[in-house]
């Protein structure tokens, strides 16, 4: 029978108990859809969310609701798109492109910046954001409409 020698044992003890600390610990995150606290919007379905954001008038509750794209994380971005719009960004910027020059209308607005978002957020009580869960956490005057994708 063999035995391994006695300095080897403890070096790949070491080894094994410093394998946990070298994986990446990943978080869970969610991708909410939020609107204003005043807002009577109270939840939509990811199919009128794709919906909406593909230009596609949707009314609730006597509401026009409108998006507003967040484009301040682009991973965030990126997420929605492949997640609930089911497309790229050039996919979905060729099809915007094309449902405006087929049917008229308009682009979403897309905000960069998360203060002038949430400004356009309470301008206009029935439009419609995507967020991560922690940044509408630091903000007391959104409201969650629904958790729209968690990794």
């Amino acid at each position: 029978m063999n035995k391994l020698p006695g300095k080897i044992i403890p070096i790949v003890i070491c080894l094994c108990l410093m394998s946990n600390y070298a994986v990446p610990q990943t978080t869970q995150r969610s991708l909410l859809l939020v609107c204003s606290a005043d807002s009577t919007l109270s939840s939509l379905s990811n199919e009128d969310i794709r919906k909406i954001f593909l230009g596609v008038p949707v009314e609730k509750d006597g509401v026009r609701i409108a998006p507003l794209l967040n484009t301040s994380d682009s991973h965030l971005t990126e997420v929605f798109l492949q997640k609930i719009i089911f497309m790229s960004r050039p996919d979905y910027e060729r099809q915007l492109l094309s449902r405006v020059f087929r049917l008229g209308g308009k682009r979403p607005p897309e905000y960069e910046n998360i203060p002038e978002l949430i400004n356009a957020l309470h301008r206009s009580p029935g439009s419609v954001a995507f967020m991560w869960s922690d940044q509408v956490g630091d903000h007391n005057n959104l409201k969650s409409i629904g958790v729209v994708w968690t990794n």
